[in-house]
């Protein structure tokens, strides 16, 4: 077999696990094809929840208004040239063996890494995934293979889904040509009641029909940021009523800091979002009705640098 015909066997593998995960309910934050139906990994954020009847839970304070970017993009004050780049340089994450899972992510620094939650790269038993790729969601995006070795950044070398060592910086084997990430600020902390608009490649199970080929965006704030004074982790994070469900995980959160969009954080966890009770749930974190992520500063604003700039 040729080195042609193999990369066409992978691009058409790659493609088929995308049209899977856009033909049957979601999976996880990460989403897995591989769970039994009806199962569900014994997890204690609930995420990783297999195959199930529809139900459209765990949504925070009301309704459900996640939405195509395209639609709602003006309303959440995106001008056209900034929807156009979050398009370039947000989309899937996915990987195909030993077992399929798809995931968000976005370019991070360079356009030839991406950010996401190290969770999409591991199956439940810790057992390391391969055969990744990512795919930015302008028109046409290509498939992209992921660097997935010893010198990608994950926030440790075993990363619990939805802690603070959920975290993935990881090298594409050629740039996304023309794609500019955004910006981090690491100098203005995030603080409660920053508005934020979150994208995602297709969370599962939404209440609205959006084409998989746009991002998903929603409007939603940051409820409470937590002091990194008081907290011994090496990331920094915050906890949103930003909803999310099966494959929300490494979507990006973006905010204005002097009236420039910048890449704040990306989702990790939220509560059990197949669990009834949690529909339009008022916020709480007590109760469970929150989702949180992960900053960009600190650690992952530290690992980011490094591994743009060959360091390891």
């Amino acid at each position: 077999m040729t080195h042609r015909q193999t990369r066409g066997m992978v691009h058409a593998m790659r493609t088929l696990i995308l049209c899977l995960f856009l033909c049957f309910p979601a999976a996880s934050q990460a989403f897995d094809l591989a769970l039994p139906a009806g199962q569900a990994w014994p997890t204690g954020s609930g995420l990783m929840a297999g195959p199930s009847h529809l139900q459209r839970v765990n949504i925070i304070d009301g309704e459900d208004d996640r939405d195509s970017l395209l639609a709602i993009g003006p309303s959440l004050g995106l001008s056209r040239g900034e929807i156009s780049r979050i398009r370039q340089v947000s989309g899937y994450v996915g990987c195909l063996s030993p077992s399929p899972s798809v995931g968000s992510a976005a370019l991070f620094l360079t356009n030839q890494q991406i950010l996401t939650a190290a969770h999409v790269f591991f199956e439940p038993s810790g057992k390391r995934r391969w055969k990744c790729f990512f795919r930015p969601q302008s028109p046409g995006g290509p498939m992209i293979d992921l660097v997935v070795d010893g010198n990608t950044h994950f926030g440790s070398k075993k990363p619990k889904p939805g802690s603070n060592n959920d975290f993935a910086i990881v090298r594409l084997v050629e740039p996304v040509q023309g794609a500019v990430p955004f910006p981090v600020a690491p100098d203005v902390p995030v603080k409660s009641g920053d508005k934020l608009v979150v994208i995602s490649a297709h969370p599962a199970e939404m209440e609205r029909e959006v084409d998989r080929d746009i991002p998903v965006a929603q409007g939603c704030r940051v409820r409470r940021a937590i002091d990194k004074s008081r907290s011994a982790a090496a990331t920094s994070f915050f906890r949103t009523d930003c909803d999310a469900t099966g494959a929300s995980s490494g979507g990006m959160h973006l905010s204005r800091v002097n009236g420039e969009l910048v890449f704040r954080g990306i989702t990790i966890t939220t509560g059990p979002w197949r669990d009834p009770r949690y529909k339009g749930a008022p916020y709480s974190e007590k109760g469970g009705s929150v989702t949180t992520a992960l900053g960009t500063d600190a650690a992952i604003l530290d690992a980011g640098r490094a591994l743009a700039s060959g360091g390891f």
